[in-house]
């Protein structure tokens, strides 16, 4: 068959296979043409609904709510004094960067949002790992990101994002008495305690709360949250992906049924064999993305108690060091790749692939954005719970967790967020 006649029977192929398709996995939805569903729309309803809290009229679970306000209102108000005491520390240190650069330039931060939805099912998809129990929750919605001068109230940057995502990201330490139980959650019914003082019911919002009755101090083993991380990114829709997915689909459709009809004169048998080179290559895709997916998980079950968290944080705050730029106002650990894991006899050394994305506010002008990607060298101590008897610990230590004054327990743990001495020794250290 010739070069034109080729590509006109591939393009008709592929173009009649891809509406065949199109039609049972794109749903549209014609709604978004309404004025109310339009940017200008959204913008109104967000201003409409803006309240005292960013999430007050939200209807959203409180726990949930509350979550996310603990974050978004010391941004939105620049008071690094309303961050709430429980925080990793990395996440800590990003925070607070990013307040103090707002502070500098006079800005706030307001995140202002709308058609609201909580996944999973307005709830915490919740899992146990490393000694603690996470929960995570992820807001779906409409927003709108505003820098605000805290002299004048002008704008100076908005970022509109129609497909945005807020996730939030705790947790807290188990004990290890509890862990032989298996629960996926150990502490959510303890959330009230009877104050031995009056005999009043109090609210358990920490590790020692007051009463606030008598003014009795009362101390418990409830673990409260700690916040791991926060993050706001915007992904395309379901319909939008889908088609970009099938369109390049269709792409190797036609290729393929275009080299074949161009090579092959049958044309029955040059169709046939363009078909079944597209379902070839489409199968080799597969195949290699699940063995990029098993050599992954290959390498996190040879590290000794491996976990992805743990290390994000201690990779953030290997980059927080090497921070020399006074612009960066905030930045982000993305997707972590191991590339390579050698274990010695007491050692584990690593080599990572990290994406990056790093937010600059320049002075007087508009803040941006960069993503960066970076291979890391890291090494540990292979068995991270095993320590050499060295003398008595230090009574009074700062957590490098949650940064709380602490006495150690029996187990040699911060008392308030759990976090042991001994994971020094998991401490994942930059190399190169």
């Amino acid at each position: 068959m010739g070069l034109s006649d080729a590509s006109w029977f591939a393009a008709t192929v592929a173009i009649l296979l891809g509406i065949y398709i199109g039609e049972r996995i794109l749903d549209i939805d014609f709604s978004v043409f309404l004025a109310k569903n339009r940017k200008k729309g959204k913008i109104k309803r967000m201003m409409e609904q803006r309240g005292d809290t960013t999430l007050q009229k939200s209807g959203i679970r409180r726990d949930i709510r509350k979550a996310f306000e603990r974050i978004l209102i010391p941004l939105e108000k620049a008071d690094k004094n309303r961050l709430p005491s429980r925080m990793d520390m990395t996440f800590r240190k990003n925070i607070v960067r990013q307040i103090d650069r707002l502070n500098q330039q006079k800005l706030c931060r307001e995140i202002l949002m709308t058609d609201v939805e909580v996944q999973p099912d307005n709830d915490f998809e919740r899992w146990n790992n490393d000694g603690r129990e996470w929960r995570e929750s992820i807001i779906k919605c409409s927003a709108l990101e505003r820098l605000i001068s805290t002299e004048d109230g002008k704008i100076r940057y908005e970022n509109y994002r129609k497909h945005a995502y807020l996730r939030i990201l705790q947790s807290r330490h188990i004990r290890n008495s509890d862990r032989v139980q298996k629960k996926k959650s150990y502490y959510s019914t303890v959330q009230k305690i009877i104050c031995p003082s009056c005999g009043a019911s109090v609210e358990l919002t920490g590790q020692q709360v007051v009463c606030e009755y008598c003014g009795g101090v009362i101390r418990s083993e409830f673990y409260d949250w700690q916040t791991e991380r926060f993050e706001v990114y915007e992904r395309i829709g379901t319909n939008l992906r889908r088609a970009l997915l099938l369109t390049g689909a269709m792409g190797i459709v036609y290729v393929c049924v275009f080299l074949c009809l161009y090579m092959i004169e049958d044309t029955e048998v040059s169709l046939t064999a363009g078909v079944g080179a597209a379902l070839l290559v489409f199968v080799l895709i597969l195949v290699s993305n699940q063995f990029f997916r098993n050599r992954q998980e290959k390498m996190a079950d040879s590290i000794v108690r491996y976990s992805e968290n743990y290390l994000r944080s201690c990779i953030g705050d290997a980059i927080y060091n090497e921070t020399e730029s006074d612009e960066l106002m905030d930045y982000g650990i993305g997707n972590i790749t191991l590339k390579k894991v050698v274990n010695t006899e007491y050692i584990t050394k690593i080599k990572v692939k990290v994406c990056a994305s790093e937010t600059y506010l320049p002075d007087r002008r508009n803040p941006y954005r960069k993503k960066v990607k970076r291979t890391l060298i890291m090494q540990r101590a292979r068995y991270p719970e095993r320590r050499r008897e060295d003398g008595v610990f230090f009574m009074e230590k700062e957590c490098p967790s949650c940064g709380a004054n602490f006495v150690p327990d029996e187990n040699h743990c911060c008392s308030f967020c759990g976090y042991s001495l001994k994971s020094d020794n998991a401490k994942w250290i930059l190399v190169k």
